[in-house]
């Protein structure tokens, strides 16, 4: 594995000043608090800087990872390959860092970078060393991104902010055997000197913009950007597998994601990389709050070779955490800023609880076991396919399943091998198992409208596996033909576990498994404890699901007519799970109301998604034509011999062949969307407290759907009537139905009583 700078060019204009000896009593580790700072008996350093003048910037041609220089499977095909930033030598300063200005015109400053290097005795008689970079606003802007073949690209980046990037090392600078080292990483210059996530404010807030074509394209637009990840007290070191981070016991660690989402869609070359008032606001969106138990570990490895198990090159990625009880989800309206009080309203998730852990299961709320970064190309051995139904283990091929579930659920391999050169993103052995306990919802213009719930939205995820395989493309995005890149997946959201011989789920089903639920935390259950009063309460919803979803060769778009849009010829989405309640968080007194299974296979599927023009809602279309994909030769994801079906079966996990079916299910199904600005297909809108007649804020979701020869399909031409070709009961064949055309109106409300 190595890096690659071609024809870097640094500004004449830069300087470096480096004040050897110069104390940094206040700098260098001026984020470390009195208390923190009273331990050091000495410090001494120096402060290195560059400056870069604010007409100028750092450029370079190309920017190259080459990875696997000349090495085979046991094919003897060639696994080498190159993720490319930047351009070609005929095409330079692809990739560019400068001054930048909030508004993202021209600098009005020069680019200031400083490294403030300390070393240090800590209060246990170890030395220390400290490294602590910041800088003022800039960006970093990358043209291209290409696997191997210049000539197509995922499209072009940029990012706006300042920063800072510190580490405090304790016993040496990446001692693995010590605890008392820091980590700070900080961009958008946010305050979280208060732990209370709701009192951080962000100074300089970031900015992100993506586009698929040239300058000028429609764009994707982060603004108001924070990322902060502040461990106070762990270890940073270095051992036999990679780099590893690690909190320690009963510290605390702050993170902050949070970010408005704009689309662009009237840009011009001379306004790229711009929010304006042509960025339509879509959403709002965080995670922030205390973590603890945090462990990361980062691996100079691959994806592996089936035959031997050997790991290629790349990168891999280890990570877990427990969520504090301060810690939140948000979501709600974005809104352009332009005084510095955004006046939002949103929702804030949080108090989160674990799920039980009474089986002796060791684990943490949220796992990322593996996650993988790699190349791909088309004719090499691939990892293999991921098994549905049965366990997914990192670095194994499957041969075929082995099941998970007692043998209860049925079990199948899908695989859809590398069609192109592009990049692998591979993760196993994931999953979330800790639900938000309490719904806060936060008026933008008045504190007097917020409400406070004790409502749970239960959404664990209890085993999730997938292979992504993204190739870059030689189209613009602008057209359903011409994406800007397209992707191969498999992802596999599942729950392990079986059943008793009287078909009730195994307990390991609640506490390992994946729940899609709704819950009043209000309720007190007969374990309820008075110091804990969210702790508990009644859900409803499906439990021990599993999730499927698979799409062969979808393209993916960006546009002003069709927003960002997903397409392809072949798609598989399966859905399953015990319908029933109880009380949460142990499910002692489950009550199992019946057992559905959802399998949709389409061989024409297009899903739309953008802001409306007024940026006041989400607008949503698309198109799916039903169908069995056993029916299409070579299909890599087929499933039952029933193609689409819908199943209610008996809530027994021993007797699921005891169902009402409607089976073998075909036929169109439009959500219109001739221009996704304007909508008129489906729509998800938060609706204020203050626009609302009845002060009550409210989440709706309306669809507008074509059924049979009143949808109009993407290439044109009416739509194809919607079939049951069997309905069965109890595996007897009781006849058909057809719809030949018809239209659906369906509003889902959500607000307080």
């Amino acid at each position: 594995m190595c890096a690659e700078m071609k024809n870097n060019k640094w500004i004449e204009r830069s300087f470096i000043a480096a004040p050897l000896l110069w104390s940094l009593n206040s700098y260098a580790l001026e984020a470390l608090s009195e208390q923190e700072m009273g331990a050091i008996q000495g410090r001494d350093g120096v402060t290195i800087g560059l400056e870069v003048p604010q007409n100028d910037a750092i450029t370079a041609e190309q920017i190259r990872w080459e990875l696997d220089n000349g090495e085979v499977d046991a094919n003897s095909d060639s696994i080498q390959n190159h993720i490319i930033i930047g351009g070609t030598a005929i095409d330079a300063s692809q990739f560019a860092i400068k001054p930048i200005d909030l508004d993202g015109s021209e600098a009005s400053q020069a680019l200031d970078f400083a490294l403030a290097i300390d070393a240090y005795t800590n209060d246990q008689g170890r030395p220390g060393l400290g490294l602590d970079a910041t800088w003022n606003r800039m960006r970093v802007q990358a043209d291209s991104l290409s696997v191997t073949d210049e000539s197509r690209s995922f499209g072009a980046v940029a990012l706006d902010s300042g920063g800072r990037f510190a580490v405090f090392g304790d016993g040496g600078f990446a001692n693995i055997s010590t605890n008392q080292a820091r980590v700070i990483v900080n961009v958008g210059d946010i305050d979280n000197s208060d732990p209370d996530p709701n009192t951080w404010t962000m100074a300089n807030p970031g900015r992100m913009f993506y586009r698929m074509g040239p300058a000028g394209s429609t764009e994707i637009q982060l603004d108001n950007l924070g990322f902060l990840f502040d461990m106070h007290q762990g270890t940073v070191g270095v051992d036999a597998d990679g780099l590893v981070v690690r909190s320690a016991l009963g510290s605390r660690t702050d993170l902050n994601l949070t970010f408005d989402i704009f689309a662009n869609v009237a840009n011009t070359a001379s306004t790229a990389f711009q929010l304006n008032e042509q960025s339509i606001p879509m959403l709002l969106f965080g995670w922030r709050g205390g973590i603890e138990d945090f462990d990361l570990h980062l691996l100079p490895q691959g994806t592996w070779l089936p035959d031997d198990g050997t790991f290629t090159q790349g990168l891999t990625a280890s990570l877990g955490f427990n969520l504090a009880d301060n810690f939140q989800f948000v979501l709600g309206e974005a809104k352009y800023e332009d005084t510095g009080d955004q006046k939002q309203s949103y929702l804030e998730f949080t108090q989160p609880i674990s799920m039980p852990t009474t089986l002796g299961q060791t684990r943490k709320d949220v796992e990322f076991g593996y996650l993988t970064l790699d190349t791909v190309s088309a004719g090499h051995q691939s990892i293999g396919g991921i098994c549905f139904g049965g366990g997914n283990t990192y670095g194994s091929t499957p041969s075929g399943c082995t099941t998970s579930t007692g043998g209860v659920l049925p079990t199948e391999l899908l695989e859809i091998a590398p069609s192109d050169t592009g990049l692998a993103i591979i993760n196993r052995e994931w999953g979330l198992h800790a639900y938000s306990s309490r719904v806060v919802y936060r008026d933008g213009v008045s504190a007097a409208n917020n409400i406070d719930e004790g409502w749970a939205l239960i959404y664990t995820l209890g085993d999730i596996s997938t292979n992504w395989y993204l190739y870059p493309q030689s189209g613009d995005g602008s057209t359903l033909g011409s994406p800007g890149f397209s992707m191969d997946v498999v992802t596999a959201i599942q729950t392990e576990g079986g059943a008793d011989a009287n078909g009730r789920p195994d307990r390991s089903r609640w506490e390992n498994g994946t729940h899609l639920m709704i819950g009043d935390t209000d309720f007190q259950t007969s374990y309820n404890d008075p110091l804990n009063p969210t702790a508990d309460g009644l859900a409803i919803g499906l439990m021990g699901a599993d999730l499927l979803f698979a799409a062969n060769d979808m393209g993916v778009g960006l546009s002003l007519g069709d927003g960002l849009n997903l397409s392809s010829n072949e798609v598989r989405l399966q859905l399953r799970g015990m319908f029933g309640g109880g009380d949460v968080p142990r499910m002692e007194s489950p009550v199992y109301g019946s057992y559905i299974d959802i399998n949709l296979e389409m061989d024409d599927f297009l899903f739309k998604i953008f802001p409306s023009s007024n940026g006041d809602a989400i607008n949503f279309g698309g198109f799916l034509s039903l169908a069995k994909l056993n029916d299409i030769p070579g299909s890599e994801i087929t499933g039952s011999a029933d193609g689409t079906y819908i199943s209610f079966a008996e809530p027994n996990l021993n007797k699921l062949d005891v169902d009402v079916r409607l089976a073998d299910i075909v036929g169109d199904i439009e959500i219109p969307t001739n221009a996704i600005l304007a909508g008129g297909g489906g729509k998800i809108d938060l609706l204020t407290a203050t626009e609302e007649a009845d002060g009550k804020p409210k989440l709706r979701i309306e669809t507008n759907m074509n059924i049979g020869a009143l949808a109009s399909k993407p290439g044109g031409g009416a739509g194809d009537p919607l079939e049951i070709r069997r309905i069965e009961f109890g595996g007897k064949d009781l006849g058909s139905m057809i719809v030949p055309a018809g239209k659906i109106y369906t509003s889902l409300t959500l607000e307080q009583q």
